[in-house]
């Protein structure tokens, strides 16, 4: 009987062992090796604008690691890892479109845009004749998605916070009545300074000055001194770059001006541009874009966070979540199409009611202005505001 048991035991084993390489070559069979998905990222290393997109350069690995820690993405049963490849468009539109053709000759089928809208337009045919989808992480022109775009989506079309960010305005600052206008003269915000305008006057709000300057300027004195000259109550400077609103803001600040300074559609940066401005004129400042280093933020955008600041060795920013902002919609678009073949991804994005964005949930909108349905509108708005040297961030419901 004591044999018996011994030899029962002694095949029990012996099959086992068999069916292990069995079990473990059905696994890898139904899994398979990770495989690596790249994505392009064409930005300014070099160039006159390489300082101000750096930060995005330096948020790629902490992107991929984001993703990547998480087991990346799965697609028709096969996993992926990101991996981003950043090319130089040295802050010119011919070096764009080299580095388009570059990442489209590498059979990249995926590419976060540049910020900079010259650039962007400069790539829009070769990419759509190759069929590639490009996201720009914001953009304000909503003229560029039109039918010869198809495969370009923008993941936060700020114009749409102008609205909401008057109607802030109007419930938190009731003694406005007249507003200036001060945007830079840059072409990629013409739809928005007519767009604001119009805004402004739905509201009854009267336009005492308007008048844009020059994207070269470092001395906003003059312009500022004109626009004070009218009696506005409120100064609306559209958008603008940490630079800009700074010294849009203290050069009022310094002649006088108490009331409310406000970008619908962001300075930038808001804890930097916090740190650009005179203490004494830290006050009645607010645009349309969140406090990246807020906990209002969305959980990935909290995981994030130290992700970049153990690489940077800095507090993160909005530049850096901008690489987050870009390619989050072209993740959930190949998730939701299980296939990486770019006209079944639009399909899947075009049918999602609601797109994850780093700044909270959105919709697809477009057509609304004559364009296609490749915008993403913000369901909350962020607004942030500086008082007392103190950033208060929340959503406009």
């Amino acid at each position: 009987m004591k044999k018996s048991r011994v030899t029962f035991g002694i095949l029990l084993i012996a099959i086992i062992l068999t069916m292990i390489p069995l079990a473990v070559a059905c696994s890898q069979a139904t899994t398979g090796e990770a495989k690596i998905l790249k994505i392009g990222m064409i930005t300014s290393l070099t160039g006159p604008m390489a300082p101000a997109f750096k930060p995005m350069l330096d948020a790629a690995k902490p992107v991929e690691d984001l993703f990547n820690n998480k087991g990346g993405i799965n697609v028709d049963g096969q996993q992926y890892l990101i991996q981003i490849v950043s090319e130089d468009d040295k802050s010119s539109p011919p070096d764009a479109v080299s580095a388009a053709t570059k990442l489209i000759g590498e059979e990249i089928k995926f590419i976060i845009a540049p910020m900079f809208l010259a650039n962007n337009i400069a790539i829009g045919q070769i990419c759509e004749e190759a069929k590639v989808i490009r996201s720009v992480a914001m953009g304000i022109d909503p003229m560029v998605y039109g039918k010869d775009n198809y495969y370009h989506i923008d993941a936060l079309a700020s114009f749409y916070q102008i609205g909401p960010v008057y109607d802030y305005l109007q419930k938190n600052y009731p003694q406005v009545k007249k507003v200036a206008i001060i945007p830079p003269d840059d072409p990629g915000i013409v739809f928005a300074r007519d767009y604001g305008p119009k805004e402004i006057q739905k509201r009854g709000y009267e336009i005492v000055f308007h008048e844009p300057y020059a994207v070269t300027t470092t001395d906003f004195y003059p312009i500022v001194t004109k626009a004070l000259a009218q009696k506005p109550d409120a100064i609306d400077c559209i958008t603008s770059i940490l630079p800009w609103g700074a010294g849009i803001i203290n050069s009022a600040r310094e002649q006088g001006f108490k009331g409310p300074i406000f970008a619908p559609c962001m300075f930038g940066d808001i804890n930097i541009l916090n740190s650009m401005i005179k203490p004494e004129y830290a006050y009645d400042i607010f645009c349309g874009g969140p406090d990246v280093l807020s906990d209002k933020m969305p959980d990935l955008v909290k995981e994030f966070r130290p992700l970049v600041e153990q690489t940077t060795g800095a507090p993160m920013n909005m530049d850096n979540v901008n690489v987050l902002q870009a390619l989050w919609p072209m993740i959930q678009g190949i998730e939701k199409a299980q296939s990486l073949d770019t006209d079944k991804v639009m399909k899947a994005l075009e049918g999602m009611k609601t797109v994850k964005t780093a700044w909270g949930e959105g919709a697809w909108a477009g057509e609304d202005v004559g364009v296609l349905n490749h915008l993403i509108k913000m369901k909350n708005v962020p607004l942030t505001r500086i008082m007392n040297g103190k950033l208060e961030f929340d959503y406009l419901k």
